[in-house]
């Protein structure tokens, strides 16, 4: 009898999350490029207790087809390449196809998501890469992604995780990140109930006073 065995899928998917998903912020950060490279102008973050409990952001992108919308979550699916050479002309943020599987394998999620030629919309919960509900309903162009209870199935890794505080200024690097690098679109973001930032599209300038405050407006050129 051979000692070696393939891992059932729920286990490789948890292993593989750990390179993604290190933390809240890991989260927000591929959500975040997702709505971006899905062409939105407006990207809603919400978190509650450091990303921890939740994590969700809205946008008012492309959204998917139910098809693309249960797909999305497999690993290795992905929009933005088709074959090896694609590599090499790559002008989005993630390609792998893993980041959303990732999530998925290690959190309580739902999407939310329609586009815009369709008349409704789809909704999916997914809990440790297992589709609970896939239906259809009634929701606006865009996409909306929730993430709930973080590493709820891996305790080992949840008991990892620092502070509300610590977690939530990793998030807040991240937001700025994305935020700062593309000025045309609107964010905001919300934590435990209060706006933290709410910048509108404009220039970078404007972009870099909104997230940085007031005083950097006479020291830029």
């Amino acid at each position: 009898m051979g000692i070696i065995k393939l891992l059932p899928d729920s286990t490789a998917n948890q292993i593989a999350a750990g390179e993604v998903v290190q933390r809240p912020a890991s989260v927000v950060k591929e959500l975040l490029e997702n709505s971006v490279d899905a062409g939105a102008d407006k990207i809603i973050l919400t978190i509650k207790e450091g990303g921890k409990v939740l994590i969700q952001i809205s946008d008012n992108g492309n959204g998917m087809s139910d098809v693309d919308a249960r797909l999305c979550w497999e690993r290795h699916a992905t929009s933005k390449l088709r074959q090896i050479e694609d590599l090499f002309a790559l002008h989005t943020f993630g390609f792998r196809g893993e980041a959303l599987a990732s999530i998925a394998a290690v959190a309580q999620v739902e999407m939310l998501t329609r586009r815009e030629e369709d008349e409704v919309g789809v909704r999916i919960v997914i809990e440790g890469s297992e589709v609970k509900t896939q239906e259809v309903a009634a929701v606006p162009k865009g996409t909306t992604i929730s993430v709930k209870n973080l590493f709820f199935n891996v305790p080992a890794r949840r008991s990892f995780l620092k502070s509300d505080m610590v977690e939530t200024n990793h998030i807040i690097e991240e937001f700025i990140r994305v935020a700062l690098a593309n000025p045309q679109i609107g964010f905001r973001m919300i934590n435990n109930g209060n706006e933290v930032f709410h910048v509108l599209p404009g220039t970078l300038k404007q972009r870099i006073v909104g997230l940085f405050g007031e005083r950097y407006n006479e020291q830029l050129l």
